[in-house]
């Protein structure tokens, strides 16, 4: 075999962009004052990368996986956009992720098509005479300054199987079983410097590298890690850029992530002895931001700092190395440019048709948006038909439980554009799912009635549903407003009285997920028995894709069956 010889390589890289194209604003501190800033962005990203590249010779550019879904850009140009964007940047290889899978084999077939980089995925295995056969390898080899180095794709498997849509002719293999299988490969052919392109998420990659022998690097995706230490930005980090775990022969591995959105650039150096172990692995992840820096004004709005007050935070981001200030690349912003276009112009086209005017209230028999509540005894007909859509989005999911503060409008008869669904649900929540036993469910239900009505919490808090029904009393004392709480069978559509200690999977917003409006159960049982499952499905799509499924046959959105409304009676 060939003789090794020790290498110094950077390894620059980014993950779950998500269709994250644009720079998006974000709130940031600086000495301790909340400033708001526009970050990221693949014109920004794409320079920087740029910048870290002209830096050393040794470079990897690496992407660890979901591209896609999230955005508009994404809704409207099927990743188009994603792949023009992405092709502006060297990558040397990019591993698929769950959501590259949300819209089918032939989509993903499409996209890349378009792709002008190395696709790799060890363990995710398409039929011969599947559309995606052939459209990536297992690993690349990569030469630098003549030694190979082994780069191996590995996706998560229960992620894309249960919440994204590949068909039944693409096979994933275990991720631990097929690292070790093509380790084994690579090694058998001399190459002792590996590295794991995976999108299989912080906590499963971190586990992978106790039970994996010859990975030395793992560049990760998928969990949406903030690595690093952002605390003088006044962002909580969930770990320290890189973390050092010790491989199955106590060999050292090194595991680096680049948070999300386009936001984050990674810059891992690592040293190599001509063994192939590690000798040194450390780094930067840097914050890509322009030079608009907004702060409340006595009324609240946000408007321009001073300039003493700029020269105070271009201090602070002079001395700090994990932001920067970046330009944006003229020719990836050009590009992007044509899409931002056509944005506003799709926006406003139909994808489906109202029946009749559908209202929102958010307590049954109050007055709200315009609408009486003597009209609607029982409630919203808008935020059922969301529940619905979101139910239906989440296959998996025996019920959908939503709050009537996520709509904000009523849906008026005749055309529903994409801009109706960003109206009607303006917020960047995602759809999420929770394993919950019925007794929770019904306290969920609980802690949302108690919350608006004797908590002085807002009237947004009042809980609808798809896939529940329910009688609300809220004259009776806490705990026992939610009374007769029955569930719906997907599969049978039969309803019956939920069964306290059985588990089901419940689909919500991220933001009730993590406890907020009042619905403190959904965070108390994932404390206790682990965190559920963001699917970083916008949640303005997941009613799109039902108003467009609707339309395709020939159906308009209408008011739910009484039958399936969740509120089946409401007294107070």
């Amino acid at each position: 075999s060939q003789s090794n010889k020790a290498l110094q390589t950077t390894i620059i890289h980014m993950n779950d962009i998500h269709s994250h194209l644009d720079e998006e604003e974000m709130d940031l501190y600086f000495n301790g004052e909340e400033t708001r800033v526009f970050a990221g962005g693949y014109p920004r990203v794409a320079e920087k990368i740029k910048e870290f590249a002209a830096g050393s010779n040794n470079t990897l550019l690496l992407n660890a996986g979901d591209a896609l879904q999230g955005t508009l850009y994404y809704t409207l140009f099927n990743g188009d956009a994603d792949a023009a964007m992405m092709n502006t940047i060297a990558w040397d290889a990019f591993v698929l992720g769950n959501h590259e899978f949300d819209d089918g084999d032939q989509n993903l077939a499409d996209f890349l098509e378009k792709l002008n980089v190395p696709v790799i995925a060890a363990n995710v295995v398409p039929d011969a005479d599947d559309v995606l056969a052939g459209k990536w390898t297992p690993y690349i080899i990569k030469k630098i300054e003549g030694e190979p180095v082994g780069i191996i794709g590995i996706d998560v498997k229960k992620a894309t199987e249960d919440s994204s849509r590949p068909s039944n002719k693409v096979t994933f293999l275990d991720e631990i079983e097929t690292a070790q299988k093509y380790v084994d490969i690579l090694e058998s052919m001399g190459i002792n410097k590996i590295i794991l392109l995976s999108h299989y998420g912080y906590n499963d990659d971190v586990d992978l590298a106790a039970h994996v022998d010859g990975v030395d690097v793992i560049i990760d995706g998928h969990s949406h890690t903030l690595m690093g230490d952002f605390s003088n930005l006044g962002l909580v980090a969930d770990a320290p850029y890189p973390v050092h775990r010790t491989s199955k022969s106590g060999e050292p591995v090194c595991v680096a992530q680049a948070w999300a959105y386009a936001k984050i650039v990674g810059k891992l150096d690592v040293a190599f002895n001509k063994e192939g172990i590690v000798t040194s692995c450390s780094g930067t992840p840097v914050l890509t931001i322009g030079d608009s820096f907004k702060r409340k004004d006595a009324e609240g709005n946000y408007t321009e700092v001073n300039a003493t007050v700029k020269a105070e935070i271009l201090e602070v981001i002079e001395n700090s190395a994990n932001i920067e200030i970046v330009a944006k690349e003229s020719q990836v912003e050009a590009i992007l440019d044509q899409y931002k276009a056509q944005v506003d112009k799709k926006k406003h086209e139909v994808i489906g048709h109202a029946a009749t005017d559908l209202r929102h209230i958010r307590i049954p028999g109050h007055d709200y948006l315009g609408n009486k509540g003597s009209d609607l005894p029982l409630g919203s007909e808008v935020a059922p038909i969301v529940s619905r859509a979101f139910y239906d989005r989440a296959p998996l999911s025996h019920a959908c439980i939503l709050n009537a503060g996520a709509v904000r409008t009523n849906i008026e008869a005749g055309n529903i554009s994409i801009n109706t669904a960003y109206t009607l649900l303006p917020f960047s929540n995602t759809l999420f799912k929770i394993k919950m036993k019925g007794s929770e469910i019904k306290q969920v239900l609980e802690d949302a009635t108690f919350n608006y009505h004797d908590n002085d919490g807002s009237t947004g808090s009042f809980p609808y549903a798809y896939g529940l029904r329910y009688d609300v009393d809220v004259t009776q004392p806490p705990n026992h407003h939610i009374q007769n709480l029955e569930i719906k069978e997907r599969k049978s559509g039969t309803w019956s009285g939920i069964s306290d200690d059985t588990m089901y999977t419940i689909v919500t917003i991220d933001y009730l997920a993590s406890g907020k409006d009042g619905y403190i159960t959904f965070k108390t049982v994932q404390d206790e028995r682990g965190k559920g499952i963001d699917t970083y499905i916008d949640y303005a799509m997941g009613f799109v894709d039902y108003v467009k499924a609707l339309e395709a046959d020939g159906k308009e959105v209408e008011k739910l069956p009484g039958s399936e409304h969740c509120i089946k009676s409401y007294k107070e």
